[in-house]
């Protein structure tokens, strides 16, 4: 797995007649920038707004805007074009594009690629706020979902007509991971997956604080990968940065304590307060094992700080999903496992955590191979097979290993043989 390069996506970007056709021009950059190969389509109103010549340079592939342009070896230019897709991103989407395909409107070369195409279509809104909410932009919009179309909802600020309220085209990261979830396996597709993150806090006062080295990154990717195949997720996560980047899709739940994390996970995994369970419950959060006996109301003063501070014992969270999920079925528990010491050791740790937790699986990885990384390398330990090694790679990499394990074992509980 480590050194592989990603498959390069096949993406047709379609521009239609919208002042925000010079951000499709950042978008096309985005996508090639994350291994994309992409070919522009354009409506004759969106020429006017930006040049063809500037996605050719681009993109180094020629633009289609036109019938009359022939594809290669003289084929059809929107049939051929149609058929190389893997996926069709139409982005800026107006009003007019999206009442017309709705209506199967071949009038342009866009649209009848459109048409043509057996792609998965992505669409992002742009317009005028009273034209988004207009009932028969929003009847035109419930169509192209019912027909399988993904619609990235637009964002909310300050418009090209004047106006502040909806109707801003997403960012390039939304339209981005909407994209490759539309390209993605979709075999955790309605399942739900809880996912905790990052370290937590344990207050001893209100400007300190116990806590560890977790960046969150490793449940970042794996939040990024679940979403990516299919599933609702919900990112359960400590003080960290960079869960912004997620889906707006993605509900993300912030604490601060070990105790928070707990009464979240509580909720959102173990079905507490009546909502509906996990199928899958990842625990990639460091949480701390002991907190403060008590929090100090005030700021410690340097004079009367005490060398020692007591401490209680947390709630070993992962132990009591696995008491829990012992009596559910079709489940799964995963858990993580950091160790300082010898492979062997950890091994040996990440065995003992898998029976005394009731967790169906312990990621195994070592401090100095994960904290403050990018890259991390794990062994995956199972109690009915040998532990697997994953080496060194990107964490992207490491999320997509062990959602191919959880599909693979959610597949095997429900008598379900995995395709080779």
């Amino acid at each position: 797995m480590a050194g592989s390069k990603p498959r390069r996506f096949r993406i047709v970007l379609g521009v239609t007649g919208s002042i925000a056709c010079y951000k499709a021009v950042d978008l096309a950059r985005y996508f090639i920038k994350r291994g994309a190969n992409v070919r522009v389509v354009m409506t004759e109103s969106a020429t006017r707004f930006v040049s063809p010549l500037t996605f050719q340079s681009l993109t180094h592939n020629p633009v289609a805007q036109s019938f009359w342009t022939e594809g290669d070896s003289g084929s059809i230019g929107h049939i051929e074009l149609a058929d190389w897709a893997e996926a069709f991103v139409i982005a800026p989407a107006t009003a007019d594009s999206i009442a017309k395909l709705a209506m199967g409107s071949a009038e342009s070369s866009l649209l009848a690629t459109a048409l043509a195409t057996k792609a998965p279509i992505i669409i992002a809104p742009a317009m005028n706020s009273n034209m988004l909410s207009h009932p028969q932009t929003q009847e035109n919009l419930t169509t192209l979902q019912g027909r399988g179309y993904e619609v990235v909802e637009p964002d909310s600020g300050l418009l090209a007509c004047g106006w502040t309220g909806s109707g801003r085209l997403a960012s390039n990261r939304e339209i981005y991971v909407k994209t490759m979830r539309a390209l993605g396996p979709a075999d955790l597709l309605g399942k739900r997956v809880v996912i905790s993150a990052g370290p937590t806090r344990e207050m001893i006062d209100p400007v300190r604080y116990i806590s560890n080295r977790s960046s969150g990154k490793m449940g970042l990717a794996l939040a990024n990968e679940a979403y990516r195949r299919g599933a609702v997720v919900t990112l359960i996560h400590g003080p960290m940065a960079g869960v912004a980047s997620l889906s707006k899709d993605v509900t993300t739940v912030s604490v601060t304590s070990a105790a928070e994390m707990g009464e979240a996970i509580k909720t959102h995994a173990a079905g507490a307060q009546g909502a509906p369970r996990a199928d899958v419950t990842i625990m990639a959060a460091a949480v701390a094992d002991y907190r403060p006996v008590a929090e100090r109301p005030q700021k410690i003063k340097k004079a009367s700080f005490t060398p020692t501070i007591d401490l209680i014992e947390n709630e070993d969270i992962l132990k009591s999903l696995g008491m829990e999920h012992a009596r559910r079925d079709g489940a799964l528990l995963v858990g993580f496992a950091v160790e300082t010491g010898t492979v062997e050791e950890l091994l040996s740790e990440a065995r003992s955590k898998l029976a005394r937790k009731g967790a169906d699986m312990i990621i195994a990885n070592r401090a100095e191979d994960a904290f403050d990384k990018t890259t991390n390398q794990v062994w995956i330990v199972s109690g009915d097979t040998p532990p697997l090694h994953i080496e060194t790679t990107s964490k992207k990499s490491i999320a997509t290993a062990i959602l191919d394990q959880v599909v693979a074992r959610l597949r095997k509980r429900s008598g379900v043989e995995l395709a080779h």
